[in-house]
Formats: structure tokens, sequence, C-alpha cells
């Protein structure tokens, strides 16, 4: 006689939600990025012109120079990231619980 594995009650196992996976992976990506642009544009901000001992041309080497030539990709990257979750969001409100049939089709309450 085989015994189920331990912690295993027997139910069945619930479909993976694809819609949530998504959405948490694209609203992560979106948090990530937005933290790593703060930091890009922080660094970048040496490169830009100002009277101050650490701004302008010379201050502008290593890695405030890479920062500065990355910053509209890094910031084009997190809008697109941010409207990923925005739509994903969207969707999953109004069709997601549908699909994973959470939702009653006559739209009361279960």
């Amino acid at each position: 006689m085989d015994a189920p594995p331990a912690g295993d009650s027997g139910a069945p196992r619930r479909r993976p939600q694809m819609g949530k996976d998504f959405l948490g992976a694209a609203v992560t990506l979106a948090i990530i990025g937005a933290i790593v642009l703060q930091v890009t544009n922080r660094l970048a901000s040496q490169c830009g012109t100002g009277s101050g001992p650490h701004t302008g041309p010379g201050a502008c080497s290593g890695l405030p120079a890479v920062a500065s030539h990355v910053q509209r990709v890094m910031t084009l990257g997190v809008a697109a990231c941010t409207a990923l979750a925005a739509v994903a969001f969207v969707w999953y409100m109004l069709w997601g619980y549908k699909m994973n049939g959470q939702g009653d089709p006559g739209g009361g309450p279960r």
C-alpha cells in the first residue's frame, strides 16, 4: 500500500494562474526598474553642467559616463514595464477571474 507524500492531503491541485504570475512578474520588473533608474539618474547627474566640483565634463568618466549613456534606454524600459503591468492588471481585473473559474458569469458574488 503506497502512502501519499508528506504534506499531500489528497485534494486536487489547482491550475496555475498564468494571469497572476504574469502580473506579478511585470509589477516586480517595474519596481526593480524604477529603483535602478533612480540610481542611474543619480550617477548621470554628475555629467551635467554645473559649477560644483563634482559636475561637468571632467567628472564624466567611468560609471557616471556609462549611466549618462544608458539613461534614456533605462527610462524607456521602465516606462514599458510599467505600461505592461498596467495592461496586465486591467486584463486580469476584467477577464482573468472569469478564465480561472473564479468569477460568476452572471456577475453576482459567489
